[in-house]
């Protein structure tokens, strides 16, 4: 599935047991970003985020890096989602 292209995905990665937790803050700022799990035991997230609201994306990690100390890793934008693609017609 290709990414909307009204967003720019951002995969990244945190503490499996903060997941929640960011989320729950992130539901809090509606709209800023959709975040989607890739992998819950290694951390690995997707951050789906509107082009207009990078700069305030950046500013919510930074954030939550210094007043939480959760390490949240940003790696660059990618092109498309890591979702699976290929599903069978029934399942």
């Amino acid at each position: 599935m290709n990414q909307p292209k009204d967003c720019i995905v951002f995969p990244g990665r945190l503490p499996p047991k903060e997941i929640c937790f960011v989320n729950a803050i992130l539901d809090d700022h509606e709209g800023m970003a959709v975040v989607r799990t890739v992998d819950a035991q290694e951390g690995r997230m997707e951050f789906w985020i509107a082009p207009a609201l990078v700069d305030q994306f950046n500013i919510f990690v930074e954030f939550i890096r210094r007043e939480y100390q959760i390490p949240i890793e940003l790696g660059d934008p990618i092109s498309e989602t890591t979702e699976f693609t290929d599903f069978p017609e029934s399942i």
